[in-house]
């Protein structure tokens, strides 16, 4: 058995929050939180949760109401609003600091940080839309929870998985490759807002091929309509180890694995 993972342990186990638009951002918090201590690490932990808490409450009053997808992708005003929450900050806890001066440590999240924030808050919300589906309400099915929980929290194999829940491999097998691609599926509908079931489900396809045969994406995507946003979230996906493993954090790495249990 491989080592219980406390960062998909509490992602699994999180209840949700009441409120709709702190429900939009509730899984950046993780994200924000991690990219924080990897930049800002001189603060003292006190000082990041008091920003995060800042950041996050502009994403819920100002980022969130007025994001437009046709304007831009959501990391670019995520950026912003991380800067000039930071910003803000230092002027205020530090009025003696000549913030132009120190332009060059507050600066925004460069494109594959802000780009890697999305997209791990995406798949936390995603991951735990399934997990919420299958373990409450009319589609409940404690097998399937079971089984996203053993990939993701414990890191078992799949035999693994099915000796403790008493079926077979190709149960566990199945049963991950429905979960994978529903997954996939409600990481599409949050990034192609407003479009139907048929084109959601042929980008989250689209995707999952792409990651499997790389050589051949150019190719799969050609004159697909929707090319651009599915060739957006494969580089995601491909660029996040390269940012995550700067961090070197168990959360890090704890995602690294759940990503690549995902996606591969």
């Amino acid at each position: 058995m491989g080592r219980v993972s406390e960062f998909w342990h509490t992602t699994l186990s999180t209840i949700r929050r009441g409120d709709p638009d702190w429900q939009a951002i509730a899984s950046y918090e993780g994200p924000i939180r991690r990219y924080l201590a990897r930049r800002y690490g001189r603060l003292g932990l006190n000082e990041r949760d008091d920003l995060l808490q800042e950041i996050l409450l502009a994403m819920r009053e100002r980022v969130i109401p007025r994001y437009d997808a046709g304007v831009g992708p959501f990391r670019s005003f995520l950026s912003t609003a991380i800067r000039n929450a930071v910003i803000d900050h230092y002027r205020r806890t530090r009025p003696t600091l000549d913030v132009d001066l120190e332009a060059h440590r507050l600066e925004a999240p460069d494109p594959d940080e802000a780009q890697t924030i999305d997209l791990e808050a995406r798949l936390l919300r995603a991951v735990r839309g399934v997990h919420d589906r299958y373990a409450r309400g009319p589609d409940a099915d404690l097998s399937q929870v079971y089984v996203l929980s053993g990939a993701l929290v414990d890191r078992l194999s799949n035999k693994e998985i099915a000796n403790r829940e008493g079926l077979s491999v190709d149960q566990v097998k199945r049963k991950l490759q429905h979960t994978r691609g529903e997954i996939l599926t409600l990481l599409f509908q949050d990034l192609l807002p407003g479009s139907n079931k048929s084109e959601v489900t042929r980008c989250a396809d689209l995707a999952r091929s792409c990651l499997r045969t790389p050589r051949k994406e150019a190719r799969l995507l050609e004159d697909e309509p929707q090319a651009e946003v599915v060739a957006a979230f494969t580089r995601a996906v491909r660029e996040a180890p390269r940012v995550l493993k700067a961090e070197g954090s168990s959360d890090a790495l704890d995602l690294m694995a759940g990503m690549h249990s995902i996606f591969q």
